[in-house]
């Protein structure tokens, strides 16, 4: 089984918490023999089969809650060792992923159109003018949290928001999302958008779904200045596992990208710039993860039984 290398930042037990509720998940549905194994380093050896030589790679797995690094050894003459502990130099990890980059749009570009950032009060000569509440906005940007916002202490704290605002017909649109329990279907549009600006400047989108259908409109540079604070992060963790390795930059030979958010072209160029000298490698990029474990299941648990390797075959092929 695929895990990434941190569960929870810079929390030991409940990262082995979280991998033995996994074990438990997959004894439940009759599986006796589990292993884990971490998921750049499965993605590493899904690219590793067609190597005619050897190289110093970093993985980046980037998908929609982690980003794990790896810095290993692939080549020819190391796929076929069960052991593969002395290849991988240094592994580190941080929960930041695609959600992140989906909330990072959100506010940016769409939240404003429900309020986010315009001033409430006035009502009176004694009312201060101050800006409105920021959590609910926060809190209807990530996928995991929507649906608390449905409840009706949430809902009638934002009809005072309503009451309050200076620009109500923006703020009356959130009443109406939570309202409706759109909140879902809000994140689905910033996710497309997101998914448009990887290869187009701009993109427009009408919200349909509440009852004025604002346009939105988003730039890639937009896009590309909300993430600052988590490529920051990213980069930070990227920086460790290069300390860890005790290598330089120059010396990785091979990026190899893997997991959906990787397609961000800004993501990429960031990669890049670590790794000038390195060639950059996107092949199966969605499957990578999955192919790989399959050829570290043949490694493991290719033990004679002719029905083992029948179905590990079969999961190779399919994966190919």
């Amino acid at each position: 089984m695929g895990r990434p290398v941190h569960f929870r930042d810079g929390d030991t037990a409940g990262d082995q918490r979280a991998e033995n509720e996994l074990h438990k998940i997959a004894n439940s549905v009759g599986f006796h023999n589990v292993e884990f194994q971490f998921e750049p380093i499965a993605a590493a050896y899904a690219h590793e089969i067609k190597l005619q030589s050897e190289r110093l790679a970093c993985v980046i797995d980037i998908g929609g809650g982690t980003s794990d690094f790896t810095i290993i050894k692939i080549g020819p003459k190391l796929k076929n060792k069960i052991d593969r502990t002395d290849d991988i130099l240094a592994s580190t990890g941080i929960r930041i992923g695609g959600n992140d980059f989906d909330k990072d749009l959100c506010l940016k570009c769409f939240m404003p159109e429900f309020g986010f950032g315009t001033l409430g009060g006035g009502k009176s000569k004694y009312d201060k003018i101050l800006p409105l509440a920021t959590m609910p906005y926060y809190t209807l940007s990530e996928w995991s949290s929507v649906n608390s916002m449905y409840i009706p202490k949430e809902i009638n704290f934002a009809k005072k928001m309503l009451y309050n605002a200076q620009e109500p017909e923006k703020v009356k649109r959130l009443v109406e999302l939570l309202e409706k329990e759109n909140g879902h279907t809000l994140l689905t549009a910033v996710e497309q958008t997101k998914i448009q600006l990887t290869d187009r400047e701009q993109v427009g989108i009408t919200l349909n779904f509440i009852s004025d259908e604002p346009r939105i409109r988003a730039t890639k540079r937009e896009f590309e200045q909300s993430m600052t604070r988590d490529i920051e992060n990213i980069s930070k963790s990227i920086n460790e596992c290069i300390m860890q390795a005790q290598i330089k930059p120059n010396d990785v030979q091979m990026i190899i990208l893997t997991g959906g958010s990787t397609e961000v072209p800004i993501i990429q160029q960031k990669m890049t710039e670590h790794f000038p000298n390195a060639e950059l490698s996107q092949e199966n990029k969605l499957s990578s993860v999955g192919l790989g474990l399959a050829y570290d299941s043949r490694r493991r648990f290719n033990n004679g039984n002719s029905r083992n390797t029948a179905s590990i075959n079969k999961m190779i092929n399919n994966g190919r």
